[in-house]
């Protein structure tokens, strides 16, 4: 009995200070901050470049939420495969944190195919996603259609925010035999043109989420030998345009699948010298909206995106194709000034590898366009396939899908080799 006495005294009287320990451990971890980020594994990307997109966290608290935001932010780079992230205490106050990363492969030879109903593409190009070492991306190729020869190139730079823009350049130019068909597939218009296109864009970033966009275009289409459609008039056009672009986009990353809210607007304003008049004045306005997050489990992914497209007075050379209404289920060469639309569906990761990972998607599209006899048409109907996403290349590998369109009861497949569709 004196024992236990004994045994319970000593406890009461270490009680105080061991609680006390306990507390001083708590209240230094609650005021640890981070001053300093450290990255090793990096080989082409610069020190320098991923330090200005983690120096947001400097002087913040070291707490769990910190270092997921801190995972997302390097994750959203789209130049690492792997990232491990550790922490450790350099004073009463301070800590740092370590970030192993490895890069994925981001100079490629690229050739990419793609095949649907409607036709082929296939071409290849050089591609650098990280050009320089800081995320700057260069691209030159070209490819061929079953009704297109084009080349082009591209350079882009990205924005730095507080006052230093962005900027883009882009250059294409096609040798063509476009065909239109309508909403039944019948080929309605059918031509030979040459076209060229050049953009120049300048992009600031408006805080950590919102961007704005200014680019200015220059398109030259030459058509001729549309005899086999006496009622039409495709126009040669010379055509310049500058547009707005709004944009805001906030994700995170679970590991598996990345969680993103998207919005943007833009508007066009073009001045157009055509072979049938003198100047014309078109005018765009296009949106679109999107999410995706895991529910349930991190292996589950649900989406929609809604976007559409208005034109007044545009030539055909510069209508939208069916994607312009986030939509699959329209026949592959139709193309309309005036589309609204809109996807709702589930992707599951079926199995994660060392290379990357399998996952299969399903989907209801739904899509209100106007047809080429000017009148407007509902469609809708369903969308599943599967992908193929490599972990040490920073692009979608594979894709397969297979679309109904309930109102003309017709399936499109569609299979696509280093691109999306």
């Amino acid at each position: 009995m004196k024992k236990l006495f004994a045994v319970l005294m000593l406890a009461f009287l270490l009680f105080p200070s061991l609680a006390q320990e306990q507390l001083k451990t708590e209240e230094n971890s609650e005021t640890l901050i981070i001053s300093k980020i450290n990255f090793s594994g990096l080989r082409k990307t610069r020190d320098s470049y991923v330090q200005s997109k983690v120096k947001k966290f400097l002087g913040n608290p070291l707490t769990d939420e910190e270092l997921h935001e801190l995972e997302t932010t390097i994750q959203l780079e789209g130049i690492f495969n792997e990232i491990k992230i550790e922490s450790e205490q350099i004073s009463g106050t301070e800590a740092q944190i370590n970030v192993s990363v490895k890069e994925k492969i981001t100079f490629i030879p690229l050739p990419f195919a793609m095949y649907s109903n409607s036709g082929y593409l296939a071409g290849g190009i050089v591609l650098d996603t990280n050009a320089f070492g800081r995320k700057d991306m260069f691209m030159l190729g070209g490819f061929l259609t079953n009704t297109a020869k084009t080349g082009m190139a591209s350079f882009s730079k990205q924005a730095k925010g507080h006052g230093i823009p962005g900027f883009s350049l882009f250059f294409s130019g096609s040798k063509r035999a476009p065909e239109y068909q309508n909403l039944d597939k019948k080929v309605v218009l059918k031509y030979n043109d040459v076209l060229f296109n050049f953009v120049f864009a300048l992009t600031e970033k408006i805080g950590e989420h919102f961007s704005f966009t200014n680019d200015f275009k220059f398109v030259s289409s030459t058509t001729d030998d549309h005899s086999d459609f006496p009622g039409a008039n495709p126009e040669s056009i010379k055509l310049g345009a500058t547009s707005l672009s709004f944009g805001y986009s906030n994700s995170d990353w679970n590991g598996i699948f990345m969680s993103t809210n998207s919005a943007s607007i833009s508007t066009e304003f073009s001045l157009t010298n055509s072979d049938f008049s003198e100047f014309r004045h078109p005018i765009s306005f296009s949106f679109s909206i999107g999410e995706q997050h895991t529910i349930f489990t991190d292996r589950l992914r649900f989406y929609q995106k809604y976007s559409g497209f208005y034109a007044k007075d545009y030539n055909i050379a510069m209508f939208k194709e069916q994607n312009a209404g986030s939509v699959n289920i329209l026949p592959g060469d139709f193309s309309t000034d005036r589309i609204i639309g809109g996807n709702m569906g589930l992707e599951v990761a079926l199995k994660k590898f060392s290379w990357g990972m399998l996952s299969l998607y399903g989907d209801y599209q739904l899509v209100y366009t106007r047809d080429t006899d000017q009148e407007y048409k509902f469609e809708h109907g369903p969308n599943a396939g599967t992908r193929v996403y490599l972990a040490k290349i920073a692009f979608p590998a594979l894709a397969m899908g297979l679309a109904y369109n309930v109102p003309h009861t017709r399936w499109q497949f569609s299979a696509a080799m280093g691109m999306n569709f």
